[in-house]
């Protein structure tokens, strides 16, 4: 059963409200502002092309599968760019963008269907995620590393999944995670990028609750849409849960909330995505037969 994701996109209207009032609070120039409003626009449309895949009558596993080697491609070619630093970003024309955010929540969401679809889907999709891991931590990005593991961690604990493989998997990821950390990461904050909790309570302390709680309100909504039919959604929440908690350490841009459009783009995908997803449900009950 297949219905309206309106409710998903709606979810993001208070952390995107929230991101143009610290866009406000930061005073940027007339630039950023277009950016992040085309940003905006794009992702909504990538979401609303999205009902197209409402009527796929092939297996849910098959598109699960090709947005799972798309977004290993998409981690794959920052690494491409010759960068001196952290290599992060693809260009696209003038703009550089951060591909991580982009790709990684519809990869939880392929991830997810995969592991709930057979025994070759689900090591497909273990393999996958372990190569995500690997490639984040090349790049290196930490935060997406760890928020990625913690997505990985959620899924698994819902699905039928062999127990030595997933502590496999796990172990594996976790791995990818800590080289990941132990990488010098020399970028430093931007207050209206990482920094957006700190810059809004540092302006008042009503502008820091108004964007703290925009926060609040996308994971919150999330994890209750999880609940009713959308089991992989509470995967996403953790994923942005750990990316909220790292920015506030200065070490990755606040999901929607902080200025950039791979975020924003990144959600467009989720959206567009869980028209084929559909109300798929994760079983909770460990495989009788994983050993």
């Amino acid at each position: 059963m297949r219905r309206s994701q309106l409710p998903l996109l709606l979810l993001a209207i208070p952390a995107v409200a929230a991101s143009f009032a610290v866009l406000a609070v930061a005073d940027v120039g007339r630039n950023l502002w277009v950016m992040q409003i085309a940003a905006v626009c794009l992702a909504c449309a990538v979401a609303a092309a999205g009902v197209k895949l409402g009527g796929w009558t092939e297996s849910q596993s098959r598109p699960a599968m090709i947005v799972s080697l798309v977004a290993l491609i998409g981690l794959a070619v920052p690494l491409l760019s010759g960068a001196s630093g952290p290599a992060r970003w693809a260009a696209l024309g003038p703009v550089n963008v951060y591909m991580a955010p982009v790709v990684l929540p519809a990869f939880l969401v392929a991830f997810a269907v995969l592991l709930d679809n057979g025994d070759r889907p689900r090591w497909l999709g273990l393999a996958a995620s372990v190569g995500a891991g690997v490639l984040l931590a090349i790049q290196p990005d930490a935060s997406q590393a760890l928020a990625l593991l913690a997505g990985v961690v959620v899924t698994v604990a819902m699905t039928r999944t062999r127990y030595v493989a997933s502590g496999l998997t796990l172990g594996m990821i976790a791995m990818a995670t800590a080289w990941a950390f132990s990488q010098p990461d020399p970028l430093q904050p931007i207050p209206h990028v990482e920094g957006v909790f700190l810059l809004a309570l540092e302006h008042s302390f009503l502008s820091g609750v108004i964007v703290i709680g925009s926060a609040i309100l996308l994971l919150a909504g999330l994890y209750m849409t999880s609940r009713h039919g959308q089991a992989w959604l509470s995967s996403v929440a953790s994923y942005y849960a750990v990316l909220y908690a790292c920015s506030v350490a200065g070490l990755t841009p606040a999901p929607l909330i902080g200025y950039g459009a791979g975020p924003l783009l990144g959600f467009g995908l989720l959206v567009a995505m869980s028209w084929w997803a559909g109300t798929q449900s994760l079983a909770t009950d460990p495989d009788p037969s994983a050993k």
